[in-house]
C-alpha cells in the first residue's frame, strides 16, 4: 500500500510540476515572452537567421504555446513565416512545412493535433493544409484548397480542421 501510495505522489508531483501558460505576447524588438502562470518569464532564443516571431498562440489547456518563426525573404520588403514552433510538456517541435510559408495555424483536439496552412507569397497556387500529431509530428491528413475556392470563401470549405486554421485569429489574445 505504501509503494502506491508514493508512486501516485511522485506522479502528481510531476503532472503540477508541468508548466502551464497565462500568456504569450511579442514585443517591438521583435522577442517572443512567455509568461507562465508561476509567474516565471521565458523569452525563447531566435533560431539561425531568424528576425522575428509571429501569431503565438497558447493551447486551451494552456500546457503548450505555439509560434510562427519569420525569416527574410529575398523577394518581399517583409519576413516571412518559414516555421511553426510548438513547446509543450518536455518538448519543442519544429514545423516546417513542405516549403512554403506557413501563413496560419491551429490547435486541434484539445493541443492534441496541430494544424496549418502553407501558400507561396505570390502567385496563383492553392493553399496547402497539413494535420499532424503533436505528440509525434506524423502527417495525420493533408488538404489542396480548389483553385476555384477564395480567400473569402475558404473559411466554409474543406474539413472541419482546416476551417479552424481559417478562422484563427492572426493576432490572438493571450
Amino acid at each position: 500500500m505504501r509503494l502506491v501510495i508514493l508512486a501516485a505522489l511522485s506522479i502528481a508531483t510531476r503532472v503540477g510540476a508541468q508548466t502551464s501558460y497565462k500568456s504569450a505576447s511579442i514585443d517591438n524588438a521583435q522577442r517572443l515572452r512567455l509568461v507562465t502562470t508561476a509567474g516565471k518569464t521565458i523569452i525563447p532564443p531566435k533560431d539561425s537567421g531568424q528576425v522575428g516571431f509571429e501569431s503565438a498562440f497558447i493551447s486551451d489547456d494552456r500546457r503548450s504555446v505555439g509560434w510562427l518563426a519569420l525569416y527574410p525573404n529575398c523577394c518581399t520588403t517583409y519576413p516571412i513565416p518559414q516555421k511553426l514552433v510548438v513547446r509543450t510538456p518536455g518538448r519543442v517541435r519544429v514545423f516546417d512545412g513542405s516549403g512554403f510559408p506557413i501563413w496560419r495555424w491551429a490547435f486541434i483536439d484539445d493541443a492534441k493535433l496541430i494544424a496549418y496552412r502553407q501558400a507561396p507569397v505570390h502567385g496563383d497556387a492553392p493553399a496547402h493544409y497539413e494535420l499532424r500529431d503533436l505528440q509525434s509530428g506524423k502527417l495525420i491528413d493533408e488538404y489542396d484548397m480548389p483553385m476555384s475556392d477564395s480567400s473569402a470563401t475558404s473559411s466554409k470549405r474543406g474539413p472541419l480542421w482546416v476551417r479552424a486554421v481559417d478562422s484563427q485569429k492572426s493576432s490572438p489574445p493571450t
